[in-house]
């Protein structure tokens, strides 16, 4: 089994706060914003990560749903984990359990921005 570490951006080890519910345009998200410009988006349930995927996408595309449709997997870097909402910890790769799931998205610098 993975070893459980605090919340930190995959792209950049910076740590994080827990994800807070956030209002943007017509969008509400579970997630939080880095200083790299990744955002991580939660899925509380650990059922919904394609929903919770392409809201991450839109969100991280500043709402912009055309744009998010219309980008190539090699315009964005994602990695998704398992997560602990009690103690604001992730675990490895996400995978089958009880545990809430996380995914990042960071659109990459040569990408649609």
């Amino acid at each position: 089994m993975a070893r459980t570490q605090p919340l930190q951006c995959p792209f950049c080890d910076n740590y994080l706060i827990a994800p807070i519910d956030i209002n943007f345009k017509s969008m509400e998200i579970c997630g939080g914003i880095c200083t790299c410009r990744a955002i991580y988006a939660l899925d509380r349930s650990g059922h919904n990560m394609g929903e919770i995927f392409m809201d991450a996408l839109t969100f991280v595309c500043k709402g912009d749903v055309d744009k998010a449709l219309s980008l190539a997997p090699e315009d964005y870097e994602t990695s998704d984990y398992d997560y602990d909402v009690q103690s604001n910890t992730i675990r490895g790769k996400a995978g089958a359990g009880k545990l809430s799931k996380i995914i990042f998205i960071r659109l990459k610098e040569s990408g649609t921005n």
